[in-house]
C-alpha cells in the first residue's frame, strides 16, 4: 500500500504544484496495477481462509463471499480506469463510465453484505456470548439515517444526472446495500471487542474499516458537490486527499483477508514446534 502511494504521489505532487503537466496516464497505470494487486491478492486470502472452513459452513460461505467482493471489485477498478480515455476519449466520469461503474459496484457490494451477515450467523449459531449492545443499536441508527439523507439529498450523488435511468437506481440500490453493510459491520466490530484480541479480532476490525470507510467517502463526495455552484470544481487538494483515500480502501480489505490467513500460518508453525519438541522428549 505504501508503495502504491507514494508512487501516485510522485506522479501527481508535481502537477499540483505546477511544475508539470498532469501525468494522468501514468496516475491511471499506477492505480489499476496496484488496486488489481490489492484485490487480487484479497481474492486469493479469502479463497485459502475459505478451504479452511469446510466443515463450518456459515463461516465458509462468508470468507467465499469476501473473495466474491474482491473478485468482482477487480471489474470495478478496470472499468474505473482513465486509461479508456485514450480508446474512447471523454469517458472517465461520463454516463458510460458510471453505468459500468456500478453495475460491478451492486453485486460486490452485495457479496460483502452477505458475508458480513453469514459471519455473524456462523458465531452467533456457535453461541460463543457476543451480543450487540444498545450504543451499537444507535449507531446503526445513525447510520441508516445517513442513507436516509443521502436519497433526500440524491443530487449530490455521481449518477443523479446520469442519462441512463439505469445507473440511477443502480447507484442508489449501490448505496443501500453499502448502508446495510455498514451496519452489519458494527455487529462484526463488536464480535471484535468481545473476543479481546488475537488476529481475528483485528481482520474483522478491517472488515468494519472497509466497510466503513467507504459509506463516509460517498458522503463526504457526495456532501462536497452539493457546495459546489454549477460549473465549479473542487479544489486540487481535496482530490488529491479524495484520490488517496479511495486508494487505500481496497487494501484495508487485504490487511482483513491477511490477518485471517496469518493465523493459520501461526497454527501450522506451533504445531510444528509442538512437534517437534515431542520428538526430542521421545528420543531422549
Amino acid at each position: 500500500m505504501a508503495l502504491n502511494l507514494c508512487a501516485w504521489l510522485a506522479c501527481r505532487l508535481p502537477w499540483v504544484a505546477g511544475l508539470t503537466p498532469h501525468l494522468w496516464v501514468a496516475e491511471s497505470a499506477i492505480s489499476l496495477g496496484f488496486l488489481c494487486v490489492a484485490y487480487g491478492l484479497a481474492l486469493a486470502l479469502n479463497l485459502e481462509v475459505a478451504r479452511e472452513h469446510r466443515q463450518t459452513r456459515w463461516l465458509r460461505v462468508a470468507w467465499l463471499a469476501f473473495a466474491g467482493n474482491a473478485g468482482v471489485s477487480i471489474i470495478r477498478i478496470v472499468v474505473e480506469s482513465s486509461l479508456f480515455n485514450l480508446i474512447r476519449p471523454g469517458y472517465a466520469h461520463g454516463p458510460l463510465w458510471g453505468l459500468l461503474q456500478h453495475l460491478a459496484i451492486v453485486p460486490a457490494n452485495a457479496f460483502l453484505l452477505f458475508g458480513l451477515l453469514a459471519m455473524w450467523w456462523a458465531y452467533h449459531q456457535v453461541g460463543l456470548g457476543f451480543a450487540i449492545e444498545k450504543r451499537d443499536y444507535a449507531a446503526i441508527a445513525g447510520i441508516l439515517g445517513l442513507l436516509v439523507a443521502l436519497m433526500v439529498f440524491h443530487e449530490g450523488l455521481s449518477q443523479a444526472r446520469s442519462p441512463y435511468v439505469v445507473s440511477r437506481w443502480l447507484q442508489l440500490i449501490g448505496l443501500a446495500l453499502l448502508t446495510f453493510g455498514a451496519a452489519a459491520s458494527l455487529a462484526t466490530h463488536r464480535m471484535a471487542m468481545q473476543m479481546g484480541g488475537g488476529k481475528l479480532a483485528v481482520a474483522l476490525r478491517f472488515l468494519t474499516l472497509y466497510t466503513l470507510l467507504r459509506g463516509v467517502l460517498v458522503l463526504v463526495q457526495a456532501g462536497q458537490k452539493m457546495s459546489l455552484m454549477d460549473g465549479e470544481n473542487a479544489s486540487a487538494y481535496y482530490s488529491l486527499i479524495m484520490a488517496l483515500c479511495w486508494q487505500a480502501v481496497p487494501w484495508v480489505a487485504t490487511f482483513a483477508a491477511a490477518y485471517r490467513a496469518e493465523m493459520t500460518v501461526h497454527a501450522a508453525r506451533e504445531l510444528e514446534q509442538q512437534r517437534a519438541a515431542k520428538t526430542i522428549l521421545a528420543s531422549a
